[in-house]
């Protein structure tokens, strides 16, 4: 691939590298009604080899991501089944590179805000939920469009997300979980302050949970995304993203209030891109 080609390839791929929102094993779980719950992320993930058209163009294209987020919810009931939770996301940390992708340098800083609320809609007694949410990531976060690494994208973008979950006793039960995206332009992309657009993305998950005993839980998941292709300056990318991966879950509660989750995985595969070798998560949540 040639250098030219691979800067601006990379720039693509750092200008949104932080801020998505990846739905963990029990996240679309009815709540009370009244209740608040404040949430704690860490995020540790590292990439090894870039990606295009499928093939390996780099063995040696390290980024490292220790990402921090802020989440706070409220539920409250706007039905006899349903129940509506706003709340807020603001993810932060710092972002590095090395090997190959050392030339976009790092960053460090607040990623864009993300506000939703969650539409839950409680099918039956046993647990069942059919939810809808409409995420609105906000064009707040750091952005610099002489950098290649940003943690702010600088548009506006919106994800449409429908669950479902499903128990089938009371130790087992799958949540499934699609996205469209959609995206707005930047106007300001790259050194040369071009115009990016970006066409509509998907996603999916589906997850099987385990309930070893009413305050542990461990979940095996696997999900998709593939779409997103980029134009800049009217010119087609020809990057459009086909990933797979895969997360295992243990959720533990420690007190009545308070739960520890612990979360590892990484890509199977990868179509565009750098392609994760290791991802970590930890979340602390406090239920008010």
């Amino acid at each position: 691939m040639a250098l030219k080609k691979l800067a601006l390839y990379s720039t693509l791929f750092f200008s949104d590298y932080v801020g998505a929102v990846e739905v963990a094993p029990g996240d679309y779980t009815q709540f009370a009604d009244g209740t608040s719950i404040g949430l704690l992320y860490y995020e540790f993930s590292t990439t090894q080899a870039l990606k295009a058209q499928g093939h390996t163009v780099s063995h040696d294209y390290k980024v490292d991501s220790n990402i921090g987020m802020l989440r706070f919810l409220h539920s409250f009931k706007v039905s006899e089944h349903g129940t509506l939770d706003p709340q807020f996301l603001l993810p932060f940390g710092n972002v590095s590179t090395r090997g190959d992708a050392s030339s976009a340098g790092s960053v460090s800083g607040a990623g864009d805000l993300i506000l939703t609320a969650p539409l839950k809609i409680a099918l039956n007694d046993t647990g069942d939920v059919f939810a809808v949410s409409p995420y609105i990531y906000v064009p707040s976060g750091n952005y610099n469009h002489n950098d290649a690494l940003n943690l702010g994208e600088n548009r506006w973008k919106f994800d449409f997300q429908t669950a479902y979950i499903k128990f089938f006793s009371d130790k087992w039960a799958v949540d499934t979980i699609g996205d469209a995206i959609w995206y707005g332009n930047n106007h300001k992309f790259g050194s040369d302050e071009m115009e990016r657009q970006q066409k509509m993305s998907w996603a999916a998950q589906v997850i099987g949970r385990y309930f070893a005993t009413p305050t542990l839980s461990f979940g095996l998941g696997v999900g998709q995304t593939w779409g997103g292709e980029d134009v800049v300056d009217g010119q087609h990318q020809a990057d459009q993203g086909q990933t797979t991966n895969v997360r295992f879950t243990a959720a533990k509660f420690v007190t009545p209030h308070d739960q520890i989750m612990v979360q590892m995985g990484r890509d199977l595969a990868a179509q565009n891109g750098p392609e994760e070798s290791f991802r970590m998560n930890l979340r602390y949540a406090h239920i008010f």
